[in-house]
């Protein structure tokens, strides 16, 4: 009996205990403004961090549930650093030095994908020239250009036909955010009549030399961050001139290969940059009575830097090896240049080097159209040369410029007419022969718009001696000389153009004098509308008579005209 009581009076305590507790409990879940702790926010014997969403951070210990919940704004936006504050924080070391407000001169025209211009001149001669690009995608683009003149012919005595023609193209993408791919693509195809010959050779009345080829090339280039990276470069050309002159006839092909590549990093100053290049070229040349190849190859090192932000210095320290038929030899290639402003307006240049080289049959054939295809072997010539550039910028619309430059050259091709035979009065066309040189050049030039965006004039006057080292001049080298221009927009449709360039006293290879000749020009463009316009041009406005190359007078007066395009 006492047990069923105790068990009974355990019962009624237990209950009356219950009750109050899980009344707590219930009201605590309605109305306690605490909120729910997850153990892992308490440290024992360490400070607490709680985190409560909505709830500013504050101790466990003194708690107010009572205090305000901050309720987050859904529609916050995150803080981020603006570029202004990041540079405020570096230190001025690290700061580069703020580049100068950029200064467009001449802009007169909207930007255009492709320009044309077409038309006809005296002497039945039409002229194209064409350049224009458009871009497939944001990260590509094709580009091209066209020049084209021809003419029936202006001598009456002898034939004088022409035709020139070169067009190029390329094509370049951005492969990704650090890589560039280009190609480019040429394309040649031309022809010339030569002068008449008074000789007992068997010699048409109309020879004429036909002369073209074609070149490809690609570029790769990957830099990280404008600066630092790669470039590899290859090239392949190929030339062929033929001469159409009876007994004289002959043929001339070449080959050239080229390779490059330059890998470039940054230096520990600011603009300073450290470049390592390996690169060759490689020539196989045949003429009517010569065969033979040539190559080039190279390696160095460039240093270039900026200077306590005003001394600009490049130092090229490359060696060359070249061989040809006539020698095989280790070269020096050092090249130095320093830029440096005296004043604010006074900048002054000086350049120092030395660099081997080969002129290639083209590059021959393209500086004299009245060469042989025959006897014409390419060697190498070595150049050393010193020069001293000023300049004065009177104003941001105009400066002054002039100069010094002295020049020693070994093996410089030198152009001569042929003769039958030794001592004969039979002279032929040219050929080349190489000899040591030295030139000395000194020149002054000015560049002004005289009314901002309207009115500009530009000249050169120059004064230079071309000796062989026994002190005779070279032949067909100016002892002076000046070049000129102007430009004057009349309205916003109208532009007008002129130039004048005098050649002074020349001798040819006999050391006779040659005449000196001005050749002055004009040309004016008249928009009609936005795309289309018209344009009439004059060459040779003095009508002299005057040769660059004995034996052949060039074009005297002519007018051209006609449209042009732009999209």
């Amino acid at each position: 009996m006492k047990r069923i009581l105790t068990i009974v009076f355990l019962s009624v305590i237990t209950a009356l205990v219950a009750s109050p507790l899980a009344a707590q409990n219930q009201q605590g879940d309605d109305d306690s403004m605490l909120p729910e702790i997850d153990p892992q926010d308490i440290e024992i014997r360490s400070q607490f961090k709680a985190r409560f969403p909505g709830l500013r951070r504050q101790p466990i210990l003194g708690f107010e549930p009572a205090s305000r919940i901050y309720k987050v704004d859904p529609d916050r936006k995150p803080y981020i650093e603006s570029q202004e504050e990041a540079v405020a924080n570096l230190s001025v070391s690290e700061l580069s030095r703020p580049n100068p407000p950029q200064y467009n001169p001449l802009y007169y025209s909207e930007e255009i994908n492709a320009f044309a211009r077409a038309g006809v001149g005296s002497f039945i001669s039409p002229e194209v020239q064409f350049w224009g690009v458009t871009r497939p995608s944001d990260k590509s683009y094709i580009g091209g250009d066209l020049d084209f003149s021809s003419s029936d012919g202006h001598l009456e005595n002898q034939a004088s036909s022409f035709r020139f023609l070169t067009a190029n193209g390329e094509f370049a993408a951005k492969v990704d955010d650090q890589t560039r791919l280009g190609f480019n693509l040429g394309l040649q195809n031309s022809f010339n009549s030569m002068y008449g010959l008074n000789s007992s050779l068997d010699v048409p009345d109309n020879p004429r030399k036909e002369y073209g080829g074609f070149n490809l090339g690609v570029e790769v280039e990957r830099l990280k961050n404008g600066v630092e990276g790669w470039k590899v470069q290859a090239s392949a050309r190929y030339y062929q001139a033929e001469l159409m002159g009876g007994e004289l006839s002959g043929k001339t092909e070449e080959a050239v290969y080229s390779g490059l590549l330059v890998k470039q990093w940054a230096g520990s100053n600011p603009q300073e940059t450290f470049s390592a290049k390996l690169g060759g070229t490689f020539g196989d040349y045949s003429t009517s009575l010569v065969a033979d190849q040539w190559m080039t190859g190279h390696a160095g090192v460039v240093y270039d830097r900026l200077i306590g932000y005003e001394t600009d210095l490049l130092v090229d320290a490359s060696v060359y090896y070249g061989s040809d038929a006539f020698e095989d030899k280790v070269y020096f290639a050092p090249k130095v240049r320093i830029k440096q402003p005296l004043a604010e307006a006074f900048i002054l240049t000086a350049r120092a080097g030395a660099k081997p080289y080969v002129k290639t049959e083209e590059e021959l054939h393209t500086a004299n159209r009245f060469l042989t295809t025959f006897m014409n072997a390419s060697r190498h010539t070595y150049q050393m040369y010193g020069a001293a550039d000023v300049e004065i910028k009177i104003t941001d619309v105009g400066s002054l410029n002039g100069g010094i430059r002295y020049e020693d050259i070994s093996n410089h091709p030198i152009f001569e007419r042929r003769e039958l035979s030794p001592g004969s009065d039979d002279r032929l066309y040219y050929s080349v022969r190489y000899a040591d040189i030295t030139k000395a050049e000194i020149y002054a030039g000015a560049s002004h718009q005289i009314v901002p965006e309207r009115f500009w004039l530009n000249g050169k006057i120059y004064a230079q001696s071309v000796e062989d080292k026994d002190g005779d001049r070279i032949p067909f080298t100016e002892q002076y000389g000046l070049k000129s221009g102007f430009g004057l927009r009349l309205f916003s449709h109208a532009t007008v153009e002129g130039w004048a360039d005098y050649t002074g006293n020349r001798k040819n290879d006999q050391g006779q004098n040659m005449e000196d000749y001005l050749l002055v020009g004009g040309k004016l463009d008249v928009s009609i509308t936005d795309n289309i316009g018209v344009y009439g041009k004059v060459v040779n406005l003095l009508d002299q008579e005057y040769q660059d190359w004995e034996g052949y007078t060039e074009r005297p007066l002519q007018i051209f005209g006609g449209i042009t395009l732009k999209l």
